[in-house]
């Protein structure tokens, strides 16, 4: 059995330690970064600065002694040398107030001194001075000189102050000789009590979850949890003063009020570091996201709507390969249980027609800048031309087929009918995880660049928040929803893919300009290939929504309204053959083109399209959304969800009254102001309250008086007028 062998440690070269070296000896003086300054122990000896490596690969190269063995009294002070020391702390002084490394400086001398018999500042060759020879005296006694010494300079020094400084600059080098209360850093609470500190972390810890509040409610907090904790005359001591309080906060980073903002802006940001998305050919990641476009606009009925954008974004190249922008409004609710009606936002259709633009080229449109064309975009158009035939005329805009989709976790996305179509499609989907922005950052800034590229350029522009907003936005002159789609299209073509984007740069030719999407797309293009996928109109029907419902008698009743053609007649009653679904059909729909349906018969393959019955009495495009507004308008009237041509008649005035625009004759009725409560002396009863007012046409006028009232005209006698005052009445 070999035994192994342990190989020993080799000796550390150190200042004070004497070593051989080309057949010399020598007392290192100094080190610095990897340079030895070696002082020669001969008289007609020479000085010497050497690398570390070369001494110490030398064939002769020995320490013959260190500082811990220049005398038996140090025998037991000396353990281990300058092991721990830092070579680079002198670079630290570099920072340091000056009076601080005047100080650190002084003392350095006088520690080599001390310690090697020579100060720093000794020139080659020079003899140490009396009372500091190592050879001759122990360290003991070169502490007791030193101090003396300084101590006649005025310097209040022991020599215990002495020993300490030294066994300080071995253990941390120059650095060990620096006052530490100059550079005394404050700490993140300051002087506020720590244990208040932690009962502070634990109530904002608690309050993560809530509506944000003022700094004064998260104070308010504080001091009562002190209180309860504490007792109230401990607590009034241990609570600092509000402005402190502030400061405690700015420091230990709590936002409050409108520091924090949105919620959601900066509050689900993960610890960094994050992990870049990256990909090395188009459509190998692809990501799609929904965000506000801090846009007002008229939707189909003239009202005022924000607006939603949902776009995917690719991640190689940068390219927006499709974008879709959708009304968003609350709707309104007849009863407390009642259904809402004429609300919107986007759905899970609006994503699924992402998926179908991104598999096709966008066409130009005849309004539209000739910039905005595929040819002359940075797009290789010859070669796309040649593999796709679609890319005649198209915009400035690739189409890529994303191989995987990193998108979050919003039921417009995570709902069934996506999944299915991404199946159908061949990709892959990738939820990014909860709470966690930065899984899909590109997509998140990207929507950034178009809020500050394209949505503040446009009348209606909210800004991010309540705070940003102008007066009299909704006042402004607005576009339609879909003129500010088709302004968002042809901006995409020419703003954003033709614009130089900073990240898509050459990696090994930093510094030649940013490369455009379409370049970069070009690029890849060219190592990567290009297939078309083309979509028929049974693949296009296969991505929208289903439902399954009975075919009747009177059709397919969907969404409160019927449907109804020839071409379902075989299918009235008929049982459908799915499993669990019985005589239920998959019916497709479309909530922006509501005015046909397709049944899907799968065991012939046919598609049997019907009509909205009571089409006829609207005779236009409408949508979902109208629909929805003219049941709300019919159901506020008393009546009811169920009477369909109603609903139809007021789609139709909705769609009318649209087209007119706003009447210019109009006046709004002025609203009363809000005076408050009444004061003052309540007003005083009317005696004649109640009685009705007289019709003074009905009153009879009242008999004459007896005649001995007033008096006789001379010429008449009193036998002609009446009776006499004895007559009676």
């Amino acid at each position: 059995m070999t035994a192994t062998h342990t190989p020993a440690r080799p000796a550390e070269v150190g200042v004070g330690s004497t070593v051989r070296w080309h057949g010399r000896s020598y007392q290192v003086t100094a080190l610095q970064g990897s340079s030895v300054h070696l002082l020669s122990r001969h008289a007609d000896g020479e000085d010497a600065v050497v690398l570390l490596d070369a001494l110490v690969r030398s064939s002769d190269f020995a320490v013959l002694s260190t500082p811990s063995a220049s005398s038996a009294g140090d025998s037991k002070s000396a353990a281990s040398p300058a092991t721990n020391r830092s070579l680079g702390a002198a670079g630290l002084l570099d920072g340091l107030p000056e009076k601080a490394r005047e100080q650190a400086e002084f003392w350095l001398d006088h520690v080599l001194e001390v310690h090697c018999g020579l100060p720093g500042f000794a020139d080659p060759g020079s003899w140490p001075r009396p009372g500091y020879d190592t050879g001759v005296t122990t360290l003991r006694q070169r502490c007791e000189t030193k101090a003396d010494e300084l101590r006649a300079a005025h310097l209040h020094v022991s020599a215990a102050t002495v020993e300490r400084k030294r066994l300080a600059w071995l253990r941390e080098g120059v650095w060990g000789l620096v006052d530490k209360r100059r550079v005394r850093r404050p700490s993140a609470h300051g002087r506020v009590d720590e244990q208040v500190v932690k009962l502070l972390l634990k109530i904002h810890k608690r309050y993560e979850d809530r509506s944000v509040g003022t700094r004064s409610r998260l104070f308010e907090l504080l001091r009562r949890a002190c209180v309860r904790k504490f007792k109230k005359k401990r607590a009034e001591e241990l609570m600092p003063s509000t402005a402190t309080f502030y400061r405690l906060l700015d420091r230990l980073g709590i936002l409050c009020g409108n520091e924090a903002g949105r919620r959601g802006g900066g509050g689900h940001r993960p610890a960094p570091p994050f992990t870049l998305a990256t990909a090395t050919t188009p459509g190998e990641q692809v990501q799609i996201d929904t965000t506000a476009l801090d846009l007002l606009a008229l939707d189909e009925t003239g009202r005022v709507v924000s607006l939603e954008l949902t776009a995917a974004i690719d991640v190689v190249s940068r390219t927006i390969l499709a974008a879709v922008i959708r009304p968003k409004s609350g709707g309104t609710k007849t009863g407390a249980r009642a259904r809402r009606h004429g609300g919107r936002a986007t759905k899970a259709v609006d994503a699924l027609l992402l998926l179908a633009e991104m598999c096709t080229p966008q066409p130009m449109r005849p309004h539209w800048s000739p910039r905005a064309g595929a040819q002359g975009s940075g797009l290789p158009y010859a070669q796309l031309v040649e593999a796709d035939e679609r890319m005649q005329g198209a915009a400035a805009r690739p189409v890529i087929i994303p191989e995987m989709i990193v998108m979050d976790n919003g039921k417009v996305f995570a709902g069934r009918a996506f999944m299915d179509a991404c199946a159908q499609l061949g990709i892959s989907v990738r939820p990014a995880c909860y709470n966690s922005p930065t899984h899909k950052a590109i997509i998140e800034r990207t929507f950034s660049s178009v809020k500050t590229l394209f949505s503040q350029f446009l009348p209606g522009y909210t800004g991010k928040d309540l705070r940003h907003r102008g007066k009299k936005v909704a006042k402004e002159r607005l576009w339609r929803v879909d003129q500010i789609n088709d302004f968002l299209q042809q901006w995409i073509a020419i703003g954003w893919q033709q614009r130089p984007h900073e990240e898509l740069r050459n990696p090994f030719l930093p510094s030649m300009p940013a490369r455009t999407p379409n370049q970069m797309f070009a690029a890849h293009v060219a190592s990567s290939g290009y297939v078309p996928v083309c979509l028929g109109e049974e693949d296009r029907l296969q991505l929208l929504p289903t439902e399954w419902a009975r075919v009747t008698e009177k059709g397919v009743r969907l969404n409160n309204r019927t449907y109804d053609s020839r071409a379902l007649n075989v299918y009235r009653h008929a049982a459908s053959g799915w499993p669990g679904k019985g005589q239920r059909w998959p019916v497709r729909f479309h909530p922006h083109q509501p005015e046909k349906v397709w049944l899907e018969d799968f065991r012939n393959g046919i598609w049997a399209e019907a009509g909205f019955v009571y089409q006829r009495l609207i005779g236009d495009t409408w949508s979902e959304h109208v629909w929805d507004q003219a049941t709300a308008t019919h159901l506020e009237s008393g009546g009811s969800s169920r009477d369909q041509s109603a609903i139809a008649r007021v789609v139709r005035s909705l769609l009318e009254r649209a087209g007119r625009g706003p009447a210019r004759t109009a006046s709004t009725p002025p609203v009363p102001a809000d005076r408050g409560m009444a004061v003052g002396p309540g007003p005083a009863k009317d005696p004649y309250a109640g009685i009705p007012v007289p019709c003074f046409d009905s009153v009879a006028s009242l008999p004459s008086g007896p005649e001995w009232l007033s008096p006789a005209p001379a010429s008449e006698s009193p036998d002609d007028t009446g009776p006499g005052p004895d007559s009676s009445h």
